[in-house]
């Protein structure tokens, strides 16, 4: 059974299934996305204890009261982690941007982390020292370019949209829009900070990117899409080149495999803990 509760300091919110299995499996959702994302997944694993969090400005999770810069996300991690206060092994599971997010929480803080599980993500994003003073620019000059979230009148037109958008059921899309949208005066709104839709002003660089990959000794597993893959071939390859232990398996379904696809990643998911608890 799943729960909703918040941390009392940093108010993140998250979804939790409890259970007496001997690790924790902590679910990091990607861009614009939420902690609902891991609910088809989550159903597959009833004996496993799954943490799914809201990252700030998602979800049921607060909004920052600044800018998100990608960095951001691995503190908010390690504050939950030490919140949360487990007292047994912690799995992250990565999902685009949360698997970005895990992959250098993983380098970070090698000592905290059993294994690492990134779904359709790998590594940091990087971009080539060259391009860091054009970024920088059309990253700020988006800021005085953000205009205001627009109301919508039916609920059903953001579960169609996010259908579309996403390539996912609609039923799968409902689980993240339920969780994604408020009604207030007879209008629906995202409730996400539109701030989100800003790029960081500033991304690693590929060497960066390369150092921060090696750095982690955590067994990993990948699990990329076959269909309309964000990941292609020949970055996969240079990326997980760059991991001392990674494993890699390529499954049916698009970007959201894990909602798409749950039961076969389930069960990639359980193989690899298997090798590591």
């Amino acid at each position: 059974m799943l729960t909703n509760s918040k941390l009392p300091k940093s108010q993140l919110a998250y979804l939790e299934q409890t259970s007496d299995s001997p690790y924790c499996l902590v679910m990091l959702h990607g861009w614009m996305d939420n902690a609902a994302s891991f609910i088809p997944l989550i159903n597959q694993l009833p004996t496993s204890h799954c943490i799914a969090l809201d990252f700030p400005g998602h979800g049921l999770s607060p909004h920052r009261q600044g800018y998100y810069h990608f960095v951001d996300y691995v503190d908010d991690v390690f504050a939950a982690l030490a919140e949360l206060d487990l007292n047994k092994p912690i799995i992250l599971v990565g999902h685009s941007l949360g698997a970005l997010v895990a992959s250098c929480f993983a380098a970070a803080f090698p000592e905290l982390l059993l294994g690492l599980v990134c779904i359709d993500g790998i590594g940091p994003l990087s971009l080539a020292s060259s391009e860091t003073s054009s970024h920088m620019a059309k990253a700020i000059r988006q800021r005085q370019q953000l205009k205001p979230a627009k109301g919508f009148a039916e609920l059903e037109y953001a579960v169609k949209l996010r259908a579309n958008t996403n390539g996912i059921s609609q039923e799968n899309s409902r689980l993240l829009v339920e969780r994604a949208t408020i009604e207030r005066d007879g209008l629906w709104y995202w409730r996400h900070d539109e701030k989100l839709k800003l790029s960081s002003p500033l991304r690693f660089s590929e060497q960066q990117a390369k150092q921060i990959c090696q750095s982690i000794v955590s067994p990993c597993l990948l699990l990329a899409a076959c269909e309309h893959p964000l990941l292609t071939a020949e970055y996969i390859s240079l990326r997980q080149g760059w991991f001392n232990n990674i494993h890699t398996e390529m499954l049916s379904g698009g970007h959201h495999l894990h909602m798409q696809n749950p039961q076969a990643v389930a069960l990639r998911l359980q193989a690899f803990i298997e090798t590591i608890v």
